[in-house]
């Protein structure tokens, strides 16, 4: 029921940018989301090429300070391109700790964060989605085998992967 909620509150937020944003020029710190029929569900992509293995899927914490995974880990090699999930500007591109990271603030609360990622994109370049926006690098848990993917809606670690695919159970409706 959980993940009903988050998808409809999901969808209403697309909604809600699309129409808040639609006139938006493009050097200001919100765009309109792409159509959901242009580059798939809710208008996000996959970061990678194709529909990756999913080696560690998202598990939110009880609390904030319990541990958790949050993100998903997707089956990838050192060097494999990154692509952009949705359009955005990027925020944030360094080494935290022992790998480097890339953040795309997307707009409406969205924000995503790449690692390992090894990118030459400037803290304020706009990328659509689809767009490559580095390769995949080494360190931390990923290190030499996959992307670590996360996304925050407003600041709250959320699965990337309900952007991507409709998980809510089927419902078989009569014929009449």
């Amino acid at each position: 029921m959980k993940t009903f909620r988050l998808l409809a509150l999901l969808q209403l937020l697309f909604l809600l940018t699309m129409l808040t944003a639609a006139g938006t020029p493009r050097d200001t710190a919100v765009q309109a989301p792409l159509s959901a029929a242009a580059t798939g569900r809710l208008g996000w992509q996959w970061p990678l090429a194709g529909e990756p293995g999913i080696l560690t899927p998202f598990d939110k914490p009880e609390q904030e300070w319990l541990a958790g995974h949050r993100g998903v880990d997707l089956r990838a090699t050192e060097g494999t391109n990154v692509l952009a999930p949705h359009r955005g500007r990027v925020s944030f591109r360094s080494t935290v700790v022992d790998r480097p990271v890339l953040v795309i603030d997307h707009g409406g609360g969205f924000v995503t964060s790449l690692e390992p990622v090894s990118s030459e994109l400037a803290v304020g370049t706009w990328i659509e989605a689809g767009d490559n926006v580095g390769t995949v690098a080494t360190g931390a848990h990923c290190s030499k085998r996959c992307l670590h993917w996360g996304v925050r809606l407003d600041g709250e670690y959320i699965d990337p992967v309900l952007l991507i695919r409709d998980l809510r159970p089927s419902i078989l409706l009569p014929l009449r």
